[in-house]
């Protein structure tokens, strides 16, 4: 199931307790960059997904006002036990982006218990995470995922 939470797209597999997202578009401002985040934080916070690939790509460089949010207010809300296993895709030019999600996570490691793995390429990224409830389910979700963006006209992760 594909979703638009105001800047960002979300895919959602409730059978592979997997959520999908990528910035669709850079956020105006502070508080369409909070929307669009308290949307996915209010999906985690039922419990009903385990897996989560962060693309990166579409999101400019996080501002400090941005980080502290995330880190006071937004991080608190995912850190639910049922969330096992996180994948961030970097883009080639996000290293900015990679060092502050590097600094979140060790930041708040003492109430975040998931696993975290950075990546590339999308694909890799499904491959690890499917592979702990439903390595079939790839294909078809990526099918999913690349229909939609390519309805939008924009470009994919």
């Amino acid at each position: 199931m594909l979703l638009h939470l105001h800047d960002i797209c979300l895919q959602y597999a409730p059978k592979a307790a997997l959520v999908r997202l990528q910035f669709h578009r850079a956020p105006a401002d502070m508080v369409a960059f909070q929307r669009s985040m308290q949307g996915i934080a209010q999906l985690v916070e039922q419990n009903t997904v385990a897996e989560g690939l962060i693309d990166l790509h579409g999101l400019p460089d996080l501002t400090i006002a941005q980080q502290l949010w995330i880190a006071t207010h937004w991080l608190p809300r995912i850190a639910v036990p049922a969330v096992q296993h996180a994948a961030f895709i970097i883009p080639k030019n996000g290293l900015y982006n990679q060092m502050t999600v590097e600094v979140l996570h060790r930041a708040a490691r003492h109430f975040i218990s998931c696993e975290v793995q950075f990546f590339h390429m999308p694909h890799a990224a499904l491959d690890w995470l499917l592979s702990f409830h439903d390595p079939t389910a790839q294909l078809a979700l990526e099918q999913e995922w690349d229909a939609a963006w390519a309805a939008s006209g924009r470009r994919v992760g």
